[in-house]
């Protein structure tokens, strides 16, 4: 799963990031939670997932998605904000983290797949009662994953673990319009963000993905 989020700097001919009905400001949008994955590399190049290190990393992302969408008017949302609508928040949650990993393989050229816009996906029920609940057009859903490797210890006696930055990342945004449950619009980026365990990296991560769809 992880090496097939792994973003190129190129996207895939002719599949087009912005469907027709997408946003040109976004003031009426909820974010919910961000899907973030953090992984270490071990010594035979394996991959173990992070629950303790991805807790910080999904925190710092979530605060600056926070913030970046309440500069332009939108807002957040968490699961009991939707707990009396038709849709589980769950649901939705895991159908984004799947999506959002499929069009990132898209972009990247490491999934065939005949779709040609990100508007091609769509979730399988309505969102119209989250779009009264939330007071908002569009979702807002985000995937991260990080992946670290051991520093190399200082000397023979060193029992330290901290980790090193790999230039092993991954961030994707797309916004879900909550009138037909299609996604509209999606930004990435191949630009290393850093530890996401750090604020400082986190709110240059969000601006970026964020900042290719909401200007």
């Amino acid at each position: 799963m992880f090496a097939a989020v792994l973003l190129c700097a190129g996207c895939g001919p002719g599949f087009a990031l912005r469907a027709p009905g997408a946003p040109k400001e976004c003031g009426r949008i909820a974010a919910g939670p961000a899907v973030v994955s953090v992984f270490e590399f071990d010594a035979n190049g394996g991959l173990k997932k992070r629950d303790d290190w991805m807790y910080d990393a999904a925190r710092n992302v979530d605060a600056a998605v926070a913030a970046r969408v309440k500069r332009t008017g939108g807002r957040t949302f968490v699961a009991p904000d939707v707990a009396h609508t038709d849709v589980a928040a769950d649901d939705f949650r895991h159908w984004t983290s799947a999506t959002l990993q499929e069009i990132a393989g898209q972009i990247a050229g490491t999934r065939s797949s005949p779709h040609q816009s990100v508007g091609d996906w769509r979730f399988e029920q309505s969102l119209t009662t989250w779009r009264a609940a939330l007071g908002a057009d569009f979702a807002l859903a985000l995937l991260f994953v990080d992946a670290y490797e051991p520093a190399a210890a200082s000397n023979a006696s060193s029992t330290s673990t901290t980790s090193r930055y790999d230039a092993a990342q991954t961030g994707i945004a797309c916004l879900v319009d909550l009138n037909d449950s299609r996604v509209v619009a999606c930004g990435t980026s191949p630009r290393r963000f850093g530890d996401l365990r750090t604020g400082d990296s986190a709110r240059d991560a969000v601006d970026d993905v964020v900042g290719r769809i909401c200007p």
